[in-house]
């Protein structure tokens, strides 16, 4: 009875902690809508600290310049960031109603995410990765406009959009979408990417699955030891034709990840 009533009194305080911890943030974080400018990015954000931002503004300006002469990116605009410090605030915010997502890209110049925490989230995840995950959505997104915008120069802005958008969500592989972002984010840890491997998915299921953000840093990291970043541009701009990029058959291509996966994980 006494060790329960010890435990019962610790689990009590840890309570009483949590709550007071978290009072004292929501009444010492920025309150109103405020931005931070820097070279590329233009961040609004409330209901996190002026250093969350400030750190948010570091780590984009740190990889912008890598991320883009990786995947030869042209000429980019200034890019918007919203920060939310809630999944209620970013459904919100983006009209993504029941959404789980921690982030999202809207177009090749804004990108929203949530700040995780431990105060807004049962398990956080790094947040200053996802800034960098969706902005490495962006910089797709850019490339791949910007060279449609050269190929259909003739048609009209409506018609361009409305033909683009149908053509990236048909061409455009879902796994590489995200794997390129995991990648550059630097999202992944051994554990997850044997629980996936486990699966032993494809990469069509992996374009369908939520496992391809436990193991889609692994398909990156294999092109580039294999073949070199300097394909990834090549696989962007052809719409992941890995067999005019790479010079291989798909199924070939999946064989020799797995195999690189199962030996170095």
């Amino acid at each position: 009875m006494k060790k329960f009533k010890i435990i019962l009194l610790v689990f009590a305080g840890l309570i009483v902690a949590f709550f007071s911890a978290k009072t004292c943030r929501s009444l010492s974080v920025v309150g109103k809508l405020t931005e931070l400018r820097t070279d590329h990015f233009v961040i609004s954000y409330q209901g996190i600290y002026r250093g969350d931002a400030q750190d948010i503004a570091d780590r984009l300006e740190k990889n912008y310049d890598r991320i883009r002469a990786n995947l030869n990116d042209p000429a980019h605009e200034v890019i918007r960031v919203f920060v939310h410090p809630s999944q209620s605030d970013f459904n919100k915010g983006t009209g993504l109603l029941n959404s789980t997502a921690n982030g999202t890209s809207r177009g090749p110049n804004e990108f929203h995410f949530v700040w995780t925490n431990w105060f807004n989230s049962i398990f956080p995840n790094d947040p200053l990765k996802t800034a960098v995950h969706e902005f490495t959505h962006c910089v797709q997104l850019n490339i791949l406009i910007k060279q449609a915008q050269q190929e259909l120069a003739a048609i009209a802005v409506a018609d361009f959009d409305e033909n683009f958008e149908k053509k990236f969500a048909r061409d455009y592989p879902q796994w590489f979408w995200e794997a390129l972002s995991i990648y550059y984010a630097n999202e992944v840890n051994k554990i997850s990417v044997k629980y996936a491997r486990s699966k032993n998915p494809s990469l069509e299921y992996l374009s369908n699955s939520n496992q391809i953000y436990n193991i889609g840093y692994t398909i990156i990291e294999y092109i580039v030891e294999k073949w070199g970043v300097k394909r990834l541009p090549d696989l962007i701009t052809s719409y992941v034709d890995i067999k005019e990029v790479l010079k291989v058959s798909q199924s070939d291509f999946e064989k020799g990840w797995t195999d690189f996966v199962d030996e170095k994980y």
